[in-house]
């Protein structure tokens, strides 16, 4: 005996109200794009704070490397680069420059400024290569007291304040980000990367 088994019937149900049965997929439909859109725009918001985040943290390691000259009693002087920013400083290329042509050494940088001498005694520092942290001094020129000459140290820093000696350094911060800055112009100049130069300063 063959028994017919009944298929349930799936009965859509209708309110009758034609109007009412289309608004209840719209405002379904309404749900689901305000849904897309509030989920798009946690999106943007997020993003943007990462970015903002990204640009903070760049903001608090940029350094700020500015070069000047000293001088003092009983034959000091010093040419002199200070990291004022907030973070740490990688030189890249030095230059030093007597009226406008490269020096490699502290001898050529002194015969060329102050003609012919002893100049072993004078103190000299290596810029390239160095990671310079905030607040650091380095005294890549330095006539000491009792050292050096009073009269070696006066003809140096009469050719620095008469412009005739100038130093350019470019620097880079730990996020790769470049600047030039000469002792003519305290202002640091932004740079995609640090062209080599032709005569580096090498002391």
């Amino acid at each position: 005996m063959d028994v017919e088994i009944e298929k349930p019937h799936v009965h859509h149900k209708r309110t009758g109200y034609n109007w009412f049965d289309l608004a209840i997929p719209l405002a379904a439909l309404f749900v689901s794009f305000v849904s897309i859109f509030i989920a798009w725009h946690h999106g943007l918001v997020m993003k943007e704070l990462v970015h903002q985040n990204e640009k903070l943290v760049e903001a608090n390691s940029l350094p700020y490397l500015q070069i000047y000259g000293s001088n003092g009693p009983n034959g000091f002087a010093s040419f002199s680069v200070t990291n004022e920013g907030v973070g740490p400083a990688r030189i890249a290329t030095a230059e030093l420059l007597v009226d406008g042509r490269p020096v490699q050494t502290l001898p050529e940088l002194m015969r060329a400024c102050c003609g012919p001498g002893d100049y072993s005694t004078i103190g000299t520092s290596t810029l390239i290569g160095r990671m310079e942290r905030p607040g650091d001094v380095v005294e890549f020129v330095k006539f000491t007291p009792g050292q050096s000459t009073p009269t070696m140290a006066a003809a140096f820093d009469s050719a620095r304040k008469d412009k005739r000696i100038e130093a350019r350094l470019c620097f880079c911060s730990v996020f790769d980000d470049c600047w030039k800055v000469s002792s003519f112009d305290p202002t640091p100049v932004a740079l995609d990367q640090c062209p080599p130069v032709r005569r580096a300063y090498r002391e």
